[in-house]
């Protein structure tokens, strides 16, 4: 009877084990089947963004984003760039990735549906109309941020404020030890100017404020613009403009960042240089000239956070340089 009932005894526990394995992989595959469905619709694959065109839908983590003046901000953020409309140059930070995708040569529907995006950022409200039907669009006009709390902005938008952050902290870093050193005794009340030979019969000598490195001279930087050109800025309202060759002299400052045209050829003198007021300049004959050959033209091309990383290592390396 013991022999028995154990035999029975083993019979049902095997039975309860078969079926207890049996139940558990029915409700794990039951439990499967339920919830891939509800983690897939939980996930969300877009995001609101508040813009100048108004609330907008972006997706969560953009895979193939079309761009134009705001290239060096999308590459900065690494997101991946189909496509993009604006000058590319050699001297321009990110030129190796500009050239591993494609420049658009007409901004325009054909051309930009051909690239399939899933997001594109632009400087124009116009664009939004423009592309809205291939893409959401993100509207950042020009001038209405300043290049760090535009970089925030498109990094919170497209799901990479880490990237963004990492960029600004890398500027602000650089930034702070080069107002250590142009703040320092060696150019203590000197002024600096950022001109540009465009030649007698063109513009004559471009003055530049915002451009050419304006924006981080002046801005970031806080140097000093010569106390007469401040006086031109204010009386006419303009940031960038030509003088005549008679009276630039006039606005030039104690440091000059001299920019050769970007076609021009390298280690060419310019048509001013060439002239007897160069050598009568007192940043000329003290020997603080930056000359920013053609060369570097791409490097100062744009005010994005990666670019002004870039020209501060340039310009701080070159004034210290030549101070005295």
């Amino acid at each position: 009877m013991r022999k028995c009932s154990k035999r029975f005894l083993s019979a049902i526990l095997g039975m309860t084990i078969i079926m207890a394995v049996t139940g558990c992989q029915s409700k794990k595959q039951d439990v499967t089947n339920e919830t891939l469905p509800v983690t897939k619709t939980q996930v969300s694959e877009t995001r609101k963004v508040q813009t100048v065109m108004g609330e907008i839908e972006v997706p969560t983590d953009p895979k193939k984003v079309v761009v134009n003046w705001y290239i060096g901000d999308v590459l900065a953020l690494d997101l991946n760039v189909v496509g993009y409309f604006g000058w590319s140059h050699e001297g321009m930070p990110y030129y190796d990735k500009m050239m591993k995708t494609t420049g658009i040569k007409n901004w325009e529907r054909e051309e930009v549906m051909t690239l399939d995006p899933d997001l594109i950022i632009t400087y124009s409200k116009d664009d939004y109309e423009k592309f809205k039907s291939i893409a959401p669009v993100i509207v950042v006009p020009e001038g209405e941020l300043n290049p760090i709390d535009r970089i925030m902005f498109l990094g919170k938008s497209t799901g990479r404020e880490e990237k963004a952050q990492a960029a600004v902290d890398t500027f602000q870093t650089k930034l702070a030890t080069a107002k250590e050193t142009l703040h320092g005794d060696k150019f203590k009340d000197k002024t600096f100017s950022i001109n540009e030979d465009w030649g007698s019969g063109s513009y004559g000598i471009y003055y530049e404020t915002q451009s050419r490195g304006g924006t981080l001279l002046y801005n970031y930087l806080g140097l000093k613009k010569p106390e007469k050109l401040e006086q031109l800025i204010k009386e006419k309202g303009e940031n960038r403009e030509g003088l005549s060759y008679e009276v630039a002299a006039d606005y030039f400052g104690d440091y000059m960042l001299w920019f050769h045209t970007y076609d021009s050829a390298e280690g060419e003198p310019s048509e001013y240089e060439q002239s007897a007021i160069w050598s009568s300049l007192p940043a000329v004959i003290n020997n603080q000239v930056v000359s920013i050959p053609s060369s570097k033209a791409g490097l100062f091309y744009y005010s994005d956070v990666l670019s002004l990383t870039a020209q501060m290592d340039y310009l701080v390396d070159a004034i210290n340089s030549i101070a005295k």
